[in-house]
């Protein structure tokens, strides 16, 4: 009795085993893959990191320095007295028992506020009481003028002039003659108002002539306007 149940208890012992591993085998055909990938998704959804903070804020470049603008220019500062010039004078002169009286339109225009060309035009009248009986000339001209400013305000000026005259004396008349001549100075602008301007100058003639038999000084004294 005991070696029959001990075959059969063997016999089911190795049954078992048998199907136990036929079974082992169906499940890893069946069943373990199903498992495995399941296991495998979980494996990888407990390895996905779960951001619960915004990610940091990444520090935005420093802005760039605005181009460098070129200095402004300086304003430049106008002529005071502006650049064209019109005005007149009214001229006299005077030596031993003589004078002189007359007036002088004029036009001119500054560079650089240094040098001032122009043209004057010129009537003028002349008394001599040297002889006995006094001589008396009226004189028509125009003439050619630049003045230099080495300092603002005052001029060195030369002017080169030429003129009709002729002279009476006691009824009778020389007839008009034509003179040149050549006449250095100086004097000064001022500024009065917006564009105005008074001028005054003094020249002395350089050459002698029937007009001009002395080096007495020609005083000058006008104004004007500037543009």
């Amino acid at each position: 009795m005991i070696s029959k149940t001990s075959f059969c208890y063997k016999e089911r012992v190795g049954r078992l085993s048998w199907l136990g591993a036929l079974v082992g085998v169906l499940a890893l055909h069946a069943g373990v893959p199903h498992v495995l990938a399941q296991d495998e998704l979980a494996q990888d959804a407990s390895e996905v990191e779960v951001i619960t903070e915004p990610p940091p804020q990444l520090e935005s470049p420093p802005p760039e320095p605005p181009a460098e603008q070129p200095p402004p220019e300086p304003e430049k500062l106008e002529e005071p007295l502006g650049h064209l010039r019109v005005g007149g004078g009214i001229r006299f002169g005077f030596g031993s028992n003589f004078i002189s009286i007359g007036i002088s339109p004029q036009v001119s225009y500054i560079f650089k506020r240094i040098v001032e060309p122009g043209v004057a035009l010129r009537y003028e009248y002349t008394k001599d009481s040297l002889p006995v009986r006094d001589i008396t000339w009226h004189t028509y001209g125009g003439s050619l003028f630049v003045r230099v400013f080495p300092i603002q305000q005052f001029f060195i000026i030369v002017e080169g002039e030429i003129i009709n005259t002729g002279w009476k004396q006691a009824g009778f008349s020389s007839g008009r003659r034509n003179y040149g001549n050549l006449l250095l100075g100086g004097g000064f602008v001022i500024g009065v108002g917006k564009g105005a301007f008074v001028a005054t100058s003094l020249k002395i003639p350089v050459f002698r002539n029937a007009f001009y038999p002395d080096a007495f000084p020609i005083i000058s004294i006008g104004g004007g306007y500037a543009f």
